[in-house]
């Protein structure tokens, strides 16, 4: 028997609707309908519910190929999601540490390519990046955003200390201390937002280790 037809079956031996299994599970009732039909399947912490729900056992309603199949499949997809984002997180480091050399422009040295680089590999790390959920907390979210805010400042009070910056400031006409206030402008907001990677973001590595991914 497919794991939709178990579904239905337990269900019905035990007299109730999809809209209260729903509503003991908070899911949808579309949701319990597309797990009868076949067309998604319950995730673990569901099937534990709905294993004490019904009264039967786990083993019984995980006996099914193609259920043990799509949970392969998909540990294998957030293996490599967690891949990615384990290096995206590596090599935002290191474009973390390359970005103060672009900005105090030490010894000389200028990186026109760093804030480009920065920018995909923070898009990249924010795409792959799953635990999202974190930020609903709001004692955390605020935490975000406060040490957003400092980071922010201390980089604009940093920009006094930088030669660079104030010799472009007294050398420059109006529409070039524009542009080059604008570039700065974003490489801050750029190093804000890796750094905050760096800090938060560090559970990219522990949690792609728990996965198994080395």
């Amino acid at each position: 028997m497919e794991i939709s037809e178990k579904l239905k079956q337990c269900r019905m031996n035990k007299s109730l609707t999809q809209a209260q299994v729903a509503e003991t599970l908070h899911v949808s009732r579309k949701t319990i309908s597309g797990w009868e039909n076949g067309r998604s399947y319950p995730d673990v912490n569901s099937f534990v519910k709905l294993s004490d729900l019904y009264g039967v056992s786990l083993d019984l309603l995980l006996r099914d190929n193609r259920v043990l199949s799509y949970y392969k499949e998909q540990n294998e997809k957030s293996l490599q999601i967690h891949k990615v984002a384990k290096r995206a997180y590596i090599l935002n480091f290191i474009l973390w540490l390359l970005s103060y050399v672009e900005f105090f422009r030490i010894a000389g040295i200028h990186f026109l390519l760093i804030p480009a680089l920065l920018a995909i590999n923070i898009t990249i790390f924010m795409s792959y990046y799953d635990n999202w959920k974190k930020m609903r907390k709001h004692q955390y979210s605020i935490k975000v955003i406060l040490s957003f805010i400092l980071i922010f400042f201390v980089h604009v009070i940093l920009n006094f200390f930088n030669d660079s910056y104030i010799y472009s400031l007294a050398n420059n006409d109006i529409s070039s201390v524009g542009d080059f206030m604008m570039g700065r402008f974003t490489l801050i907001l750029l190093m804000d937002l890796s750094l905050l990677i760096v800090i938060f973001g560090r559970d990219a590595l522990k949690r792609s280790e728990s996965l198994g991914y080395y």
